[in-house]
């Protein structure tokens, strides 16, 4: 079974937050008051999952808050995007799989 999940993630406005919203640049982004944001829509598709990028054994994970995602797919290799980089991903979600078919980075792994 396949499933489309139009998760957004809000983020407030501090650290950063202003390269991310430059990084979705010609992306439909709601920009709120408080100085949080959301993504509406990446190219048409919808809104993306977003999360952190972790490692666990060797599968990469992309943790979304309160549940996390095995990526899978020709796109889930580090070096795309490796562990503690901050992503948006678009693509079907397989049970606990998630298979990407766009990524997009936000932020690199904080130091």
């Amino acid at each position: 079974m396949i499933a489309w999940l139009p998760i957004t993630l809000v983020l407030a406005l501090g650290g950063g937050v202003e390269d991310e919203l430059d990084r979705l640049e010609g992306h439909q982004v709601e920009r709120r008051a408080d100085g949080s944001y959301r993504i509406l829509d990446i190219a048409g598709r919808g809104a993306p999952l977003v999360g952190v990028v972790e490692m666990r054994g060797k599968a990469l994970l992309l943790r979304t808050g309160d549940r996390a995602y095995r990526l899978r797919g020709p796109l889930a290799h580090p070096r795309m995007a490796g562990p503690g980089y901050k992503i948006w991903v678009i693509g079907k979600v397989r049970g606990p799989d998630l298979i990407a078919e766009r990524l997009g980075v936000l932020a690199p792994p904080k130091r």
